[in-house]
């Protein structure tokens, strides 16, 4: 009997040690993959006040990685979709950013500007870079033509319609304010919000608006978000297990269409790279087409 049990057990560890196995090969073979291809995917947003429909592409947190020499690859991705403009939603660049990988941004940014025109917002990566360096980055990025929206907006006419584009890296709700203090976002935010045109809000943290329900404090029509990597290691059918703060573990907001009330809608796209050393795993790196539709 004893000897029956004993077989028995090394049976059931074997089929798991097989099974662990197997995972580790496709995590392992995913992983590969991940740091590679590139997909795409669409997401249809209703606005009320559009004259006709806008096509919209979205990259952000590409973090210094390159998919094809001068990030070849990524450019004809974009290219392909024939988007109306192009959203450049933070932390292109890394952690620890050189000079040269900054460099490497702004070029990439010049070669989209030639597909169609491109509107880029504040990462806390490039926050930090811009600190540690003194670089004028978005001096730079704007003197190729493209509109930097970093506590402020533009209204812009895109395939017939005209919008109103802001950009922000703070959080809407006042989040470290004293009651009844102010600040240049919130500042912003009341000119921004005094429209009648649909307005879309480029904020890297998706928690920016999220935090203490601070886009009910406005009328925003759309809030286009990054920074979650798309939940880094996506369980299939389950959806991401990590993202950055606010969040992180099995986030609710890692990627996808969101409706969040108050006429608010959010798009949150789950990037281009890994996170600091954890790679992206069932995770295809994305780039993200928003067709905007009259309602």
């Amino acid at each position: 009997m004893l000897y029956i049990m004993k077989k028995i057990i090394k049976c059931f560890l074997a089929i798991i040690m097989s099974i662990l196995g197997l995972f580790a090969f496709i995590g392992i073979i995913s992983i590969v993959i991940c740091n590679f291809a590139i997909t795409t995917n669409e997401y249809e947003v209703t606005i009320d006040g559009l004259n006709s429909s806008v096509r919209i592409v979205c990259i952000a947190d590409l973090h210094g990685k390159e998919f094809g020499e001068g990030n070849s690859r990524l450019i004809s991705k974009i290219e392909v979709q024939e988007p109306d403009a192009i959203f450049v939603v933070g932390d292109m660049v890394g952690p620890d950013a050189t000079v040269e990988e900054a460099e490497r941004f702004v070029e990439l940014v010049s070669a989209l500007q030639e597909i169609a025109p491109v509107f880029v917002s504040n990462g806390n990566h490039e926050q930090e870079y811009i600190e540690a360096t003194g670089d004028d980055l978005f001096g730079r990025i704007a003197d190729l033509g493209a509109t930097v929206v970093d506590d402020s907006f533009v209204d812009v006419e895109l395939a017939g319609s005209t919008l109103r584009i802001g950009g922000t890296l703070d959080y809407l709700c006042g989040y470290g304010l004293a009651e009844g203090e102010t600040s240049p976002l919130l500042d912003m935010m009341d000119d921004f919000n005094d429209t009648d045109l649909p307005k879309i809000l480029l904020a890297h943290m998706p928690f920016s608006a999220l935090l203490n329900g601070g886009y009910t404090n406005w009328d925003i029509d759309l809030v286009v978000s990054g920074h979650t990597h798309g939940g880094l290691i996506r369980i299939p059918f389950v959806g991401g297990l990590y993202a950055p703060p606010w969040e992180e573990w099995w986030p609710t907001y890692d990627m996808g269409y969101f409706e969040l009330g108050n006429g608010t809608q959010m798009v949150i796209t789950s990037g281009l790279s890994g996170y600091k050393f954890v790679p992206r795993i069932f995770n295809l790196p994305e780039v993200c087409v928003i067709a905007l539709i009259p309602s």
